[in-house]
């Protein structure tokens, strides 16, 4: 159906007259809104106090990355859901027409396939600060637990790291959800993560292969090991990148946790 200019514009001053039933539900979805946002604020007040060990880190970490994300998640739900109620009580919808292949955008469609970027967006921005609130965490952490000193250097670079790939596969997927053509976007993406992986991969190796001395402890703190034709000496310090070793001369030699797991390892003390 087509409309004048006269007409648009009588349409858009009908907005101004909304009707009680109009008024009612936007009353009802703000007062929603703010009661899961009051929910939230307790939730997160109560449930993200510092408690003790590990359990209480983890609860302080989701408690500094959540609130914000989700509440302004909260209110771009609370405002589409109103603005989605005047469209369609005021007949807006034929005021954007876009043509998407076989298919026509009005306006309700366009505003959806907003909120569901905006909603990709906020949910990349929530697993970031999640990663970084972790890895502040993993920091804070006692220099040396159990004999094992955490590698303060290797736990941000690896947190960078996650960062940058949660950004990058936010975007793809909120461009993909803004209808966006995306053979040539994959294609760029993938030729991107295969060159990041490509550079990473050691750096991951070595972050895994350090997890896995951690967790099997083939060997701690005052050990003295062999391990294929070169390494050897004493334990130092075992990080999360690389462990140290101090060898018969005296001297320190730094091995990357990756070579454990590729060859045997010989305590011999």
């Amino acid at each position: 159906m087509d409309y004048t200019t006269n007409e648009h514009e009588s349409r858009f001053a009908t907005i101004s007259n909304m009707t009680k039933p109009e008024i009612t539900f936007i009353a009802i979805v703000i007062s929603i809104a703010i009661v899961i946002q009051f929910v939230l604020w307790f939730l997160t007040r109560t449930f993200g106090k510092r408690g003790n060990g590990t359990l209480g880190d983890i609860r302080t970490a989701i408690a500094k990355a959540l609130p914000i994300p989700l509440g302004i998640a909260i209110w771009v739900i609370a405002f589409s859901l109103v603005a989605l109620k005047v469209i369609s009580t005021h007949e807006l919808n034929d005021i954007v027409q876009i043509q998407a292949g076989e298919d026509i955008v009005n306006l309700s469609s366009l505003l959806i396939m907003i909120r569901t970027a905006l909603l990709i967006i906020i949910a990349a921005w929530f697993i970031t600060r999640a990663i970084r609130a972790f890895g502040d965490v993993l920091n804070s952490w006692h220099e040396d637990k159990d004999n094992v000193e955490f590698d303060s250097t290797a736990i941000q670079a690896l947190a960078s790291l996650g960062v940058v790939l949660v950004w990058f596969m936010g975007i793809i997927v909120m461009l993909q959800a803004l209808g966006m053509n995306m053979n040539a976007v994959i294609a760029m993406g993938g030729i991107g993560g295969a060159g990041i992986a490509f550079a990473s991969k050691d750096v991951v190796a070595n972050f895994f292969g350090g997890l896995l001395i951690m967790f099997n402890r083939p060997f701690k703190v005052g050990d003295m090991i062999k391990s294929g034709s070169k390494v050897e000496g004493t334990v130092e310090r075992i990080g999360l990148y690389a462990t140290h070793l101090k060898t018969e001369d005296g001297k320190t030699l730094y091995v990357p946790n990756s070579i454990f797991n590729n060859s045997e390892i010989l305590k011999t003390n």
